[in-house]
């Protein structure tokens, strides 16, 4: 294991239970800079806030985007990365958007709100499970070129938006592990190409090996919930070990697109299920885990981390507790969040 400068783990500890002591090598990474005013690209880490953008009637979008994002900002995140919904089937007959799709007047707006506010953007469409009836990890479309057509002619109009919008980075696929690596995304990456010249992205999942994507022109990124056989009062040592050796196999720069946890019991050994309704909720598994994965970023040299995940609209004062024992709002796992963005930065 390789530990952390003293400073950098006091910053990191700061309130949290559970956060062992060490000593150690200072790691180096790339300075970053943080203007105030939006870039196409990050010069340095990520530091990260996924955004879940599930459109609500009635919503009054420009507000709830003012606010979620100043509460990005003031958790020291100098990235978010706006995920939104869309359907389709088994088969994969059909691309749409649907009820909960924002749509690209919407998608606009948080846009700018985040980018006036300093914030580098990502966007990342993702196929709505429930919808699908499965995980999209597993799922293949019957015909895969039909898809990809279909996929395409869904995707071109968002891409324009994101070239119009000056958007950093656009994902063209997240979490689809059996069709990862056929050669169709060649052709779609070419037509996006056409409207967006930003960055292409595509969120692996945690259990996919690295570059094992199809085009060599996309920058891959790593939905990260690799899951440890330890119990909950695993220290942070421990868990910072465990993440460590999982985090070396990915390349050097690899940006943890997703970090996640449900505050319940047994969370570590399966991190990528979102909790119970009827468990109680233990906040030290969500702030060690994070500390964890901090300690990673660090020692294995990546790009950046974004924390999983802030709810378009939900409220920003009240915790959700086991309505959805993955949230950090209003949380300790908040604060491990900004003390983790505080501690990258003094490792610049």
């Amino acid at each position: 294991m390789r530990f952390l400068p003293a400073i950098i783990l006091s910053l990191l500890c700061a309130g949290m239970a559970g956060c062992d002591t060490a000593h150690s090598m200072a790691v180096s990474s790339p300075a970053y800079s943080e203007s105030g005013t939006s870039s196409r690209t990050v010069a340095g880490r990520q530091l990260g806030i996924d955004l879940d953008f599930y459109w609500n009637a009635g919503a009054n979008v420009s507000l709830i985007a003012r606010q979620d994002v100043a509460y990005v900002k003031a958790l020291g995140a100098n990235a978010i990365s706006i995920s939104f919904p869309f359907v389709t089937n088994r088969r994969g007959s059909y691309v749409s958007a649907y009820s909960r799709t924002p749509s690209l007047a919407d998608l606009s707006v948080l846009i700018k709100a985040a980018e006036n506010a300093g914030l580098t953007v990502t966007v990342r469409p993702a196929i709505d499970e429930k919808t699908l009836g499965e995980t999209r990890v597993n799922w293949k479309p019957k015909n895969l070129l039909a898809w990809f057509a279909a996929y395409q002619r869904f995707l071109l109009p968002y891409a324009s938006l994101a070239q119009r919008d000056h958007v950093a980075a656009f994902c063209v696929g997240t979490e689809l592990s059996k069709i990862a690596t056929v050669p169709e995304w060649n052709k779609l990456d070419a037509a996006l190409h056409t409207v967006y010249d930003g960055d292409l992205v595509y969120s692996n999942n945690w259990n996919v090996p690295a570059r094992s994507f199809a085009t060599g022109d996309v920058a891959e990124m790593v939905d990260a919930y690799p899951p440890f056989p330890l119990r909950d009062s695993a220290t942070v040592t421990a868990l910072t070990t465990a993440w460590e050796h999982w985090a070396k196999s990915l390349p050097r720069g690899t940006v943890l697109s997703e970090v996640g946890i449900p505050a319940q019991s047994g969370a570590y050994k399966h991190p990528y299920a979102w909790g119970s309704h009827s468990a109680p909720v233990k906040p030290q598994i969500q702030t060690r885990w994070f500390t964890a994965a901090c300690h990673a970023v660090m020692a294995d040299k990546l790009h950046g981390i974004y924390f999983w995940a802030l709810t378009f609209g939900q409220s920003l004062t009240e915790p959700r507790g086991d309505n959805d024992p993955g949230s950090f709002v209003a949380t300790p796992g908040a604060t491990a969040i900004t003390n983790c963005f505080r501690a990258l930065r003094a490792d610049s």
